[in-house]
C-alpha cells in the first residue's frame, strides 16, 4: 500500500505542476492569437505627454462572430502590446470608437458613449488617474 500511496502522491505533485506551468504560460502569452484562434484588433493608440505609456483601444473576439466589445488598456510604450500582458481597465458591451485623452502625464480622459453597458471601468491604473466622461 505504502508504494502505491508513492504512485498516487508523485502522480499529483506532477498533475499540480504541469498545471501551474500551463497557467504561468497562459497568462504571459497569447497564444489564442498566436494560432488564430482570437484575433484581438487595435482601434487607436493614445500616448502619454511624456511617452512612457500608451493607452490602447482594443477589441477581441475568438470565431467568426464579430466583436462585440471594446476594451481599453496602458502599456508601456516601446513595447509591443498584448492583451495578456496589459490587463484592460475599461471594458464596454458593444464595438465603440472611444475619445480618449491625456489631461496630464497621469491623468487619462475617456469619452465613454452614455448607453454603452460598462462591465469594468477602473478608476486608477497603477499611477495613472482615469476620468470617464459620458458622451452621446
Amino acid at each position: 500500500m505504502p508504494r502505491m500511496l508513492k504512485i498516487a502522491f508523485s502522480l499529483a505533485v506532477t498533475l499540480a505542476a504541469l498545471f501551474a506551468a500551463g497557467t504561468y504560460v497562459d497568462s504571459v502569452f497569447d497564444w489564442e492569437e498566436a494560432i488564430g484562434l482570437c484575433n484581438v484588433p487595435v482601434r487607436s493608440t493614445t500616448p502619454d505627454p511624456e511617452g512612457k505609456l500608451s493607452a490602447v483601444v482594443f477589441e477581441v473576439y475568438c470565431g467568426p462572430i464579430p466583436p462585440l466589445n471594446t476594451h481599453v488598456s496602458l502599456f508601456p510604450a516601446g513595447k509591443t502590446f498584448s492583451r495578456k500582458r496589459s490587463a484592460d481597465f475599461l471594458v464596454l458591451g458593444g464595438s465603440y470608437n472611444l475619445s480618449i485623452q491625456w489631461t496630464g502625464a497621469s491623468s487619462l480622459d475617456v469619452g465613454v458613449p452614455a448607453m454603452a453597458k460598462v462591465y469594468k471601468n477602473e478608476t486608477r491604473v497603477g499611477p495613472v488617474t482615469v476620468n470617464y466622461r459620458p458622451v452621446l
